[in-house]
């Protein structure tokens, strides 16, 4: 039976992914530190050279992302010859497609609405890659499922690969399990907290009227939801993805050609996130 990540769970992989991708945007005295600037929503947002290792965005996305959805134009990769030339190229409006309004970095860090369904979709591409990989069967717990899909949506499923084929280097294969254990970490919160942050008391019987505590907290519970996005109130004619977007989007990484490997056959595996082939640990 396919394992299916429920809402609570792919919520938990985003929130782990966008912690992750978290860096201090003010020094001491409450000051902007180079290259952070306030964006159209209020929200510190980087843009860097070291976006090249932080990622862009909310969730710390690589330009090899933004490619897979349709945002930037294949042929950025090729110009990007060296980590330093990342900024470089994603600061040049022709690498971009155009797609949902996004002309520019700057348009899409003014977008975190739309930075959350490329995630999703990211997640629902590497979920299907790890598939066809043989990586995963797509029968597993949710979390031994996550620990190779967080990293895979972060690095790509080529990355997570070399890693259990023991070719990956040393400094990808120790991200790779960093982010594999926060995978872990994230359905592990959920799956034991996810009931008591999701409590809504059972509204009593009234015959019309309406019970004010009841109503209050419905509401305070609705504001305080990280499943339901806060409303913005700029002018969003950018931001014009929806539902839809993150389905196209994940589409377009599903039908993505990956490289012509030989499937490893199916190996019996306890679900313990295990290190590279060969290594003492694990």
């Amino acid at each position: 039976m396919t394992t299916t990540l429920t809402t609570g769970q792919v919520t938990g992989l985003t929130a782990q992914a966008a912690t992750a991708a978290t860096y201090a945007s003010v020094d001491a005295t409450g000051a902007l530190l180079p290259d952070w600037y306030i964006n159209n929503n209020g929200v510190a947002v980087y843009a860097g050279a070291d976006i090249a290792t932080r990622g862009v965005g909310i969730y710390g996305q690589t330009p090899d992302n933004l490619v897979l959805v349709g945002l930037l134009k294949s042929a950025a990769l090729s110009l990007i010859t060296d980590p330093s030339m990342t900024i470089t190229v994603l600061n040049t409006p022709a690498v971009w497609t155009g797609v949902y309004n996004i002309n520019s970095l700057a348009d899409y860090l003014n977008a975190p609405t739309l930075q959350n369904q490329v995630q999703i979709a990211l997640l629902e591409g590497a979920y299907q890659g790890l598939v066809d990989y043989g990586i995963i069967t797509g029968t597993e717990d949710a979390r031994y499922i996550a620990t190779f899909l967080q990293p895979a949506v972060r690095y790509g499923v080529d990355a997570v690969f070399a890693y259990l084929q023991g070719s990956a280097d040393l400094a990808m294969a120790s991200a790779i399990e960093i982010a594999g254990r926060q995978g872990q970490y994230a359905i592990d919160f959920v799956d034991t907290y996810g009931a008591d942050l999701s409590i809504a008391p059972a509204p009593p019987s009234s015959n019309n009227t309406v019970v004010r505590d009841q109503v209050d907290q419905a509401v305070t519970n609705v504001i305080d939801n990280p499943k339901i996005p806060n409303l913005e109130y700029a002018n969003t004619a950018a931001i014009t993805a929806d539902v839809a977007a993150a389905t196209t989007a994940a589409a377009l990484i599903a039908n993505t050609a990956n490289i012509v490997i030989t499937i490893p056959p199916n190996a019996n595996d306890d679900g313990t996130f295990r290190f590279a082939p060969g290594s003492s640990q694990g």
